[in-house]
C-alpha cells in the first residue's frame, strides 16, 4: 500500500524529521535555526540541506510524498466514480501506524499555527487539486479544466483539510479516527457529488 512517507525510509532523514518536528514545536518554528536541526539529528549543516533543501520542507515535504502516493493509487483505481477513488486513495495514503501518530499531530499543528507554513502549504495544495480534478475529468470523460472537474478537486482537498483538523483537535483520536472522518467527509462529498 503506498504511503505518505516515502521519504522517511531513509534513516538519517528520518532522525532530522523527528528531531525537527519535536524541536519546532518546543521552542518554535522561527526560532530553530537550521544548525540547530543539524545539530539535534547528529550531523552537519550540508547534511541537512542533502534531505531537505529548507526548513519548510521537513514539515511540507510529506504534502508531495502525499501527493505521489496519491496519484498512484487513483491510476491503479478503477470505475467511472472518481469519489469512489478518490476516496479509496485517501483512505490509502493516510493509513498511518500509530508510532507515526505524534508526528503528523506536531506537523499539522505547524502547518495550522505558523503563517509562513500556512501559505507554503496552499499553493502545494493547488497540485492536489490538479491531480484530482484530472482523475475525475478522466473518469467523467471531461476536461481536467472544466468548472465541474476544478470544483470537484479543490472540494476534496477542502474536506480533507476539515478532516485532519478536526482529527487534530481530537488529542485522544487515533487512527481509525482519521479513517472514520475520512469516510465521512467522502459520505458528505458523495451526496454532492453523485455520478450522473
Amino acid at each position: 500500500m503506498p504511503t505518505t512517507r516515502s521519504a522517511r525510509t531513509v534513516p538519517v532523514a528520518q532522525r532530522l524529521e523527528n528531531v525537527a518536528l519535536e524541536l519546532f514545536a518546543s521552542q518554535g518554528f522561527d526560532e530553530t535555526t537550521v544548525d540547530e536541526l543539524a545539530v539535534a539529528g547528529g550531523v552537519g549543516r550540508r547534511t541537512f540541506f542533502r534531505y531537505f533543501p529548507t526548513k519548510l520542507d521537513v514539515v511540507l515535504g510529506e504534502l508531495d510524498d502525499g501527493l505521489a502516493a496519491l496519484v498512484a493509487v487513483l491510476a491503479d483505481e478503477p470505475g467511472g466514480d472518481p469519489i469512489a477513488a478518490a476516496r479509496a486513495a485517501f483512505l490509502a495514503v493516510n493509513h498511518y501506524a500509530d508510532a507515526e501518530l505524534p508526528a503528523l499531530r506536531r506537523r499539522l499543528g505547524l502547518i495550522e499555527e505558523v503563517p509562513e507554513l500556512a501559505a507554503r502549504a496552499t499553493v502545494r495544495y493547488r497540485d492536489w487539486e490538479q491531480a484530482l480534478a484530472a482523475d475525475a475529468a478522466r473518469r467523467w470523460d471531461d476536461d481536467a479544466g472544466s468548472l465541474r472537474a476544478q470544483v470537484f478537486g479543490r472540494a476534496v482537498v477542502a474536506s480533507m483539510r476539515a478532516v485532519f483538523s478536526a482529527w487534530h483537535d481530537r488529542p485522544e483520536a487515533d487512527a481509525d479516527a482519521l479513517g472514520a472522518l475520512v469516510e465521512e467527509a467522502f459520505d458528505a462529498l458523495s451526496r454532492g457529488f453523485a455520478p450522473r
